[in-house]
Formats: C-alpha cells, sequence, structure tokens
C-alpha cells in the first residue's frame, strides 16, 4: 500500500527504473502527479516489475499507487489474451493431492503442471498439494493493471488453504510460486487479513532442507545468473535465505547489473502489453541472458514457472544451461532429472 507520508517527492523511483529512467526533475514532477490523480505517461509507460518498491529510500511503496492509477484511469493496455490467460487461471479444476498427516501442504498455484517432471523426488516426499483456481492467489492481475482483483479474492484463496491445512494436520503452507507468498506474508497483512497457519517460500523449505541433510549433498561448483521474480520485491527480505542455499549446494550467483535491486523482468509482462513490440521485448530479454553470460555464468536458474518458459530455450542458446531452483536443489541431492533441468530436454 502506498504511503503518501512517507514520500518526499525525491523522484528515486522513476529515476532508478531500467524501463522508465526518467531525469529527476521529471520524476518528481511525474510521481507529484500520481499524488494528486492527474494523468501522467507513468500510467502508461510502467511494465509493472514492482521494482520500485525497493528503489524508495523511504519505503513508501510508489508501485502500488502507480498500479492504482493504472486500474483508475484505464491507461494501462493489455492484450485480449493475457486477459483472457488470467481469468481462466481462477477456473481451473481445483485437486487436493493428500500426503501424510501432520506434513506440511505445499500450493502450486495453477502453475504447477507448467513444467514438466519437476514435482519429484525427495524434497516433495509426504507433502499434501493443492492445486488449481481455488488455490490461485491472483498476483498476476497487478501485471494487468488490476490490483483490486487481488484484493477482492485474497480472503477466498486464505480460506481455501486454511481448509485443508486443518484437514490435514498442519500449520504450515509451502509456497511453490513467488506470487502466493508475496500474497501471504505481505498484502494479506495489507488487507487486514489473518492468515492462520505460517507461510512457507519454496526458498526456506529447500534451505532448510539442505541442512538437515547436508550429508547428501553433492557439491555442484557452479556458477549461475539468476533470475528473480517481479512477485519478490514484495518480500525482499528473502534474499539473504538464497544465497544460504546457493552456498549450501555450492552454487555461486554472479554478481551481474540486472540482479537484485536491479533485477529485470522476465520478459511475460512486457509481452502482455498491448503496446510493447515484440523487438522491444526481446531487446530487454537478451540484455538480461546476456548480462549472466558477460559475467560468467555457465546455467541461468529460475524460481517462477513462467519466467523458466519465458526464457529457458534462449537461455540454453547462449549457453547458459536453464534450472527452476528446486530442480537444481535436486540435482545436488544426487537426483536424476528425468525432463532436463527446465522441465524440458534440449537435444
Amino acid at each position: 500500500m502506498f504511503d503518501e507520508e512517507k514520500c518526499t517527492l525525491c523522484g528515486h523511483c522513476l529515476v532508478e527504473c531500467a524501463y522508465l529512467a526518467y531525469p529527476e526533475k521529471k520524476a518528481k514532477i511525474e510521481f507529484k502527479k500520481l499524488i494528486e490523480g492527474k494523468p501522467t505517461p507513468v500510467t502508461t509507460e510502467c511494465i509493472t516489475c514492482c521494482a520500485c518498491n525497493t528503489y524508495c529510500p523511504e519505503g513508501a511503496n510508489p508501485f502500488d499507487l502507480i498500479n492504482q492509477r493504472q486500474e483508475e484511469t484505464g491507461t494501462f493496455k493489455v492484450t485480449d489474451q493475457a486477459l483472457s490467460n488470467m481469468s481462466m487461471a481462477s477456473q481451473l479444476p481445483s485437486k487436493v493431492l493428500k500426503g501424510q498427516l501432520g506434513k506440511p501442504i505445499m500450493n502450486l498455484c495453477t502453475v504447477g503442471d507448467f513444467l514438466s517432471g519437476v514435482i519429484e523426488g525427495q524434497l516433495f516426499d509426504g507433502l499434501t498439494f493443492t492445486k488449481g483456481g481455488d488455490y490461485f492467489c491472483y498476483i498476476g492481475w497487478i501485471h494487468l493493471g488490476k490490483p483490486s482483483k487481488v484484493k477482492e479474492n485474497a480472503a477466498k484463496f486464505v480460506n481455501n488453504l486454511t481448509k485443508v491445512a486443518n484437514d490435514v494436520g498442519t500449520k504450515e503452507v509451502i509456497c511453490f510460486h513467488d506470487d502466493c507468498y508475496a500474497l501471504l506474508a505481505n498484502k494479506a497483512k495489507e488487507y487486514g487479513i489473518r492468515v492462520p497457519f505460517k507461510p512457507v517460500h519454496i526458498i526456506e523449505y529447500m534451505r532448510d532442507y539442505c541442512k538437515a541433510h547436508a550429508d547428501d549433498i553433492k557439491k555442484l561448483n557452479m556458477k549461475i545468473s539468476y533470475q528473480q521474480p517481479c512477485a519478490s520485491r514484495y518480500t525482499f527480505n528473502k534474499d539473504e535465505m538464497l544465497d544460504e542455499l546457493f552456498k549450501l549446494i555450492d552454487v555461486e550467483r554472479v554478481p551481474r547489473k540486472y540482479d537484485k535491486m536491479y533485477a529485470l523482468c522476465c520478459g511475460g509482462t512486457q509481452g502482455a502489453i498491448a503496446n510493447v513490440t515484440k523487438e522491444e521485448v526481446e531487446k530487454w530479454r537478451m540484455k538480461n541472458i546476456m548480462d549472466g553470460k558477460e559475467h560468467g555464468a555457465e546455467a541461468m536458474v529460475f524460481l517462477c514457472p513462467l519466467c523458466t518458459l519465458s526464457l529457458r530455450s534462449r537461455a540454453k542458446a547462449q549457453d547458459l544451461e536453464p534450472y527452476l531452483l528446486s530442480n537444481l536443489v535436486r540435482l545436488a541431492l544426487g537426483e536424476e532429472l528425468t525432463v532436463g533441468g527446465a522441465g524440458k530436454k534440449f537435444s
């Protein structure tokens, strides 16, 4: 939620933005217009990557205001296909695949089946899985300029997970998708919704699993480029957990320009915007990939299945072996990846 009292109109959020990169004077003027509800090109030009929330030195959450104005003005135009895809997500058949009583739930949201051969191996043994429309967090609607959809459905999402948690006797829900964790650990509090279970990010779960099974770890000795999902901007503190996990499996996250605070969108969000050309989307995707390659990475690691689909073939074409993060951990545990590191076998 945007906190106007914290905002000093410094313009830093729009100056630091990789996509807008406004001069300081223009940034201050345009953000003042946002606060006053006046027309501004920001609502059209913002690609909804949420990065400006991490750039703000005061913690005012400027993106939340931009996103609100995008919805209010209708100036953020997305493709009909993107709207259709997001609408269908809530209609997907729902399933609860029960595991051992007392063991955590892993919520796969609507993305758990996007990649082949991923939900396999010891990491997932005994867990209960929830997936489908009833367990869809709706966070993706912010990328279509409609944040109200998230708020309207947040309580239903929490309630549906709570029912399963009570049924299987657990107080922990592991979030396979970064978006779900953003809703449970950040947005639910903002909306005044009580979450009666502990949301556990999959990074935290895998870090703790590797600590508990340290003797089983096969050191990978690998240099990687990490693709951070946009929703990570809502829960940026878990980045320390990620670096701890990488250390446990002997993976070096190469220092590069487009990482951590300055991470780029995978291109999926830009691809949904009506006024952004395919050439422009491809330019940013390749800037991201080449940044990793030029800084010595030998692999590209993804947390989000959508980011994986967006970039895995492009990464492979640049000799960066693509891995979903959970598959990288499985590799370190000595498991065979039946459908490759990113849910696809490359010939």
